[in-house]
């Protein structure tokens, strides 16, 4: 009897010896694997990736504007999105209604259905996506990558009122407010002991990567700068000193009092300006663009800001830079191949504005804009950082 234990004792011991090898010879991976950034699938409409939930995969889009991970449940009143829907796993769990993580967002007790007892939900309106949405609010685990069994607070939608379809669920990126359960995002960094910290890294076309508990030096180049990140009304915004540009001796300038602060949006396709700079942007370039004396140009100009131009009939490497002057000392330049964008139609390619005007007093810096860069969001010290793709 001695002996069998004493076996089975230097087995163990034998096994966790190997295990230890292959650890420091690089072979055994365990959850903690950050070696690598995620993949995003860009679109010019948004930043998309894929994560699971119990066994199905799910895509989700990227946004930096919501803390929660929403999705479709299969009998949703007013949503028509595609399967797969959400189905609980075997650990999941009722946030209940009388518990501090329910009453510390402010949610509410709901029913949604008279079979089902009531729950903690969640109201709220998608303004990306104009609709108004209502959820119930489940523990459950998803995997990210290599990151597996990662417990989050899930926002499954049961019924959904106005806007579009959501055809991809929603994993949110953005702050959590002081009281507010954690975000997926905060979750997977707790889990793996990382740094609060992400960065998303995109192309000209959309096509990046998005690193998640570190800066990953293979998505930019040179240095980063940052600047001082605001989480008020829970998004990510940072706030230039002015935007300004200069081209054939005319001038544009815009300081605070017209731009409050720029949201970073990775939901938005497009960007905007208030509408006092939207329009002295929009005047600068007519007044400057017409000092060449090409009238053509010059009338072109005038309808990039009412609809696109086909590509054979304009070089917007004519226009100027659009530069962010910031307190730290750095110039954030947005070059005329980043604020215009391109569309297909019918085998052709058109040229289109990337700034729209807003009736709010705050930009909105979309993922068009964010096209070249690697942004930094590191929660850890509340700073924003850009550097170049």
């Amino acid at each position: 009897m001695i002996y069998k234990k004493w076996t089975i004792l230097v087995f163990l011991i034998n096994c966790f010896l190997f295990v230890k090898c292959l650890d420091k010879k690089g072979i055994y991976k365990d959850n903690i694997d950050t070696s690598k950034s995620l993949v995003l699938d860009g679109k010019s409409d948004y930043l998309s990736s894929s994560i699971v939930i119990g066994f199905d995969t799910f895509n989700v889009i990227i946004d930096t504007t919501l803390n929660y991970l929403i999705v479709a449940e299969r009998k949703c009143d007013g949503c028509t999105q595609y399967p797969p829907y959400y189905r609980e796993s075997q650990v999941f769990e009722n946030i209940q209604c009388d518990s501090p993580a329910c009453h510390s967002i402010g949610n509410t007790c709901d029913k949604p259905n008279k079979y089902d007892p009531p729950t903690c939900g969640y109201e709220t309106t998608l303004q990306q996506y104009g609709a108004n949405i209502k959820t119930i609010l489940y523990r459950d685990i998803i995997s990210i990558d290599d990151f597996k069994n990662i417990p989050v607070i899930i926002a499954a939608i049961y019924e959904q009122s106005n806007g579009v379809s959501l055809n991809s669920a929603i994993l949110g990126v953005g702050p959590s407010c002081p009281t507010c359960p954690p975000s997926p995002l905060q979750s997977l960094l707790y889990t793996l002991k990382k740094p609060y910290i992400f960065g998303i890294s995109l192309d000209k076309n959309y096509f990046g990567g998005i690193s998640i508990g570190k800066i990953d030096p293979l998505l930019y180049t040179g240095v980063i700068n940052y600047t001082t990140m605001s989480k008020r009304d829970g998004v990510y915004s940072v706030s230039p000193i002015f935007v300004g540009s200069h081209w054939n001796d005319q001038l544009f300038n815009s300081t605070r009092n017209d731009i409050k602060r720029f949201i970073i949006s990775s939901s938005s396709s497009l960007s905007y300006f208030p509408s006092t700079p939207y329009k002295q942007l929009k005047q600068f370039l007519k007044n400057a663009g017409c000092k060449s004396g090409d009238l053509d140009f010059c009338s072109k100009i005038d309808s990039l800001f009412n609809s696109c131009i086909n590509a054979s009939q304009i070089s917007i490497d004519r226009f100027p830079d659009i530069d962010l002057y910031f307190e730290e000392g750095f110039i954030l330049t947005i070059p005329p191949k980043i604020y215009f964008h391109s569309i297909s139609r019918n085998n052709q390619v058109f040229i289109c504005m990337g700034i729209l005007e807003s009736t709010d007093t705050n930009a909105i810096l979309g993922i068009n804009l964010m096209r070249e860069l690697y942004t930094v969001f590191d929660n850890e010290k509340t700073l924003i950082g850009f550097s170049r793709k």
